[in-house]
């Protein structure tokens, strides 16, 4: 399950175990990763704003 944020899942400074689905990944992998899918969803929104053209 993405989005579980809690803070023992950083076992030490390299290590992610997530508590609630129990993936493992090098901790700086999965922040990276979890910020690259952060900005795409700012990209996309902006993509599809509903916003009126200025002249």
């Amino acid at each position: 399950m993405q989005g579980h944020v809690d803070r023992k899942n950083r076992v030490d400074q390299a290590l992610f175990i997530c508590r609630n689905c129990g993936v493992v990944a090098h901790a700086d992998r999965n922040a990276s990763h979890n910020i690259a899918q952060r900005g795409a969803v700012v990209w996309n929104a902006g993509r599809e704003s509903r916003v009126p053209a200025t002249p």
